[in-house]
């Protein structure tokens, strides 16, 4: 038999699936009373919701905490809407024509309709937050700030060489921050005022890994299995930790450091120097270590997430970030 605990179901995994089926009916639900006239999103293909990392770990969180569930479901929807609105933001920035499997808005509508389509998309993420709880929707407007600041000093330290401790501050901000909210959201609905700073630094740190894996996926992920171009932030000069990492060899640095100018001086045409790149870092171990640093950082979470209030909720929570740590796409 189910049990119930502040109205949040918590046994099999299939609830949580099926609290992100609602979730994506949720969004769906907003978008299409958007009037066409204003924006058709029927007739452009793509996916608003993704893999859903955001809303799953806002919903198993909040399982843990022992948060309502249909409110759990509006912040996630929240967390869902304000990450892809940043993501048609990043896709004007980077200039990309693939995200999630589809063409992306830029590539369909231009720069003008996709950034449009993102302030749209923010507007609905506060909402929501809104409708979970009131303040929820302070604490995310700050959380878009914060992202918004790390995707800044992103910007201005395109072809800059920075340190893994400066890498990993615009991490926190650009990804962390978000997941952060999620999880602080989590906490409120459930009440737990006690376990504010626990699940900030959650929420924070699961972030901050699951951006390491994700860098790591431009250097060693398939395009297709990812959803998205791979060696795009080789080719626009940002450096990530697996870069960083070779760039900080004694054996690898030099060459590493070649084939960044060879990149920045030739023409944006020619892959050979982001292949043979990603090659040196994907060979060379620095990818792998990048991965080992994200799964050092979830396991030091595993006593927290362990000490969260419903035991089955934070089981599935604490399986959930391990499989972060070893994703592929």
């Amino acid at each position: 038999m189910l049990e119930y605990y502040s109205g949040f179901m918590r046994t099999e995994k299939h609830e949580i699936e099926e609290a992100l089926r609602s979730v994506s009916e949720d969004i769906s639900s907003a978008l299409s009373g958007i009037p066409p006239e204003v924006f058709d999103f029927k007739r452009y293909p793509f996916s608003f919701l993704g893999k859903a990392a955001r809303a799953r770990f806002t919903l198993l969180a909040a399982a843990a905490l022992g948060a309502d569930r249909a409110r759990a479901e509006q912040a996630a929807a929240a967390g869902e809407l304000a990450h892809t609105a940043s993501l048609l933001h990043d896709d004007c920035i980077d200039l990309a024509r693939y995200r999630r499997g589809l063409p992306t808005l830029y590539d369909q509508l231009g720069v003008n309709g996709a950034i449009l389509v993102g302030d749209l998309l923010i507007a609905l993420a506060f909402d929501k937050a809104g409708r979970a709880a009131p303040d929820l929707q302070g604490e995310l407007v700050h959380a878009v700030r914060r992202m918004t600041e790390g995707a800044l000093i992103e910007e201005n330290s395109k072809g800059k060489k920075v340190s893994a401790a400066e890498a990993e501050r615009m991490t926190a901000l650009k990804t962390g921050a978000l997941f952060r909210w999620c999880a602080l959201a989590a906490c409120r609905l459930a009440g737990r005022a006690d376990l504010l700073e626990a699940c900030a630094r959650l929420g924070e740190e699961a972030g901050v890994a699951f951006q390491i894996v994700d860098d790591v996926l431009d250097f060693e992920g398939d395009s297709g299995a990812c959803g998205k171009e791979t060696l795009k932030d080789i080719k626009e000069g940002k450096f990530t930790l697996p870069l960083i990492l070779a760039l900080n060899d004694a054996q690898a640095g030099p060459k590493a450091e070649r084939l960044m100018a060879a990149l920045a001086s030739g023409p944006a045409a020619d892959l050979g120097p982001a292949t043979e790149l990603a090659e040196l870092v994907s060979k060379g171990g620095f990818a792998a270590a990048a991965r080992r640093s994200a799964a050092e950082k979830i396991a030091a979470l595993f006593p927290l997430v362990d000490s969260l209030p419903e035991k089955e909720g934070a089981r599935e929570l604490r399986d959930f970030l391990t499989a972060l740590g070893v994703r592929r796409s």
